[in-house]
C-alpha cells in the first residue's frame, strides 16, 4: 500500500472514531447536567450537551419545544438507552419539528445553552425542568444499532 492510501486511510478511520455530531468550535462546553442544573438555576447561560428521552411536543409559533427525560450520553453523545432515567429538561428549537417523527420515546441529543428553569405538569403534577436554547439538535435512529442519525444534525451548516 502506498503512503496517499495509508494516509487517506487512516484519516478515514479517525474521522469515522469523532466523539460526536456537534460542532464544538462556538465555545467550551460544560460537564453540566440537567439534573445539576435543577440546584444551580443561577449558571443560566452555561454551554452544554444534554441528551434523552423525549417525552412531549409542543409547537409553538416560532419555535418547538421537547420535553425530555433525562439519560447519560455516551462518548458519542447519544444517550444511553437503558440508563437510569435522570431529571427533566426542555429542548427549545427554532422552527417547526414534526411531532410525528420527534414523538414521545425517541432519542435526542442537543447542544444549546441552559437559560433557566420552567414547571410543567407530569402525570398531574408539576415538576420543574431545566430549559435549553438549542444550537444544534440530533434525532437518533429507531434502531440502536445503526452507526446514523436519521436526518443528520439540524443546525448544523451543509457541508
Amino acid at each position: 500500500m502506498n503512503r496517499f492510501a495509508l494516509i487517506a486511510m487512516l484519516s478515514f478511520v479517525l474521522g469515522g472514531c469523532a466523539s460526536g455530531p456537534f460542532d464544538l468550535s462556538g465555545g467550551a462546553v460544560s460537564g453540566m447536567t440537567p439534573e445539576t442544573a435543577l440546584t444551580q438555576p443561577e449558571a443560566g447561560g452555561e454551554r452544554v450537551i444534554w441528551g434523552g428521552r423525549v417525552t412531549g411536543v409542543v409547537n409553538r409559533e416560532t419555535y418547538t419545544e421537547l420535553e425530555m427525560v433525562a439519560l447519560p450520553l455516551r462518548r458519542d453523545q447519544r444517550p444511553r438507552r437503558n440508563a437510569e432515567e435522570g431529571g427533566r429538561f426542555v429542548i427549545r428549537q427554532e422552527g417547526f419539528l414534526e411531532p410525528v417523527t420527534w414523538a414521545p420515546g425517541r432519542f435526542v441529543s442537543a447542544l444549546g445553552r441552559f437559560t433557566g428553569m420552567d414547571s410543567r405538569p407530569v402525570g398531574g403534577v408539576p415538576v420543574r425542568h431545566a430549559v435549553m436554547e438549542a444550537e444544534q439538535i440530533e434525532l437518533w435512529p429507531v434502531n440502536p444499532t445503526s452507526d446514523f442519525s436519521e436526518f443528520g444534525n439540524l443546525g448544523r451548516p451543509p457541508n
